[in-house]
């Protein structure tokens, strides 16, 4: 797989950059990157992505975010379930939750 270490242009939609202005000075935060990870992960995704892709296209960015609720749902970890739900289940809440990627 090839890493990718600039967003796309689809990338830039699906994570709108943003002003942080709790913080002083305002921090400024690029379109493209999901900035919930250090360093901030590039999204990769392309028009024909889902609305809500959880990293099925190789996209990190979009892994990580899908990852990370997961991991809060207690989908992984040690004490993996077997008995939860399949991972076609998983994404259906992920993007019930989520719904479509936001869109400037």
């Amino acid at each position: 797989m090839t890493e990718h270490t600039e967003p796309t242009e689809e990338g830039k939609l699906r994570y709108p950059g943003y002003t942080d202005n709790e913080v002083d000075p305002p921090e400024q935060y690029a379109a493209g990157y999901n900035h919930s990870f250090m360093p901030p992960v590039p999204c990769t995704c392309t028009p024909a992505c889902q609305p809500r892709c959880a990293g099925e296209c190789g996209c990190q960015a979009c892994l990580l975010a899908f990852s990370e609720y997961a991991n809060m749902r207690g989908w992984y970890g040690p004490k993996d379930n077997p008995q939860g739900p399949s991972l076609d289940e998983q994404l259906a809440e992920f993007r019930r939750v989520f719904g479509a990627a936001k869109r400037p």
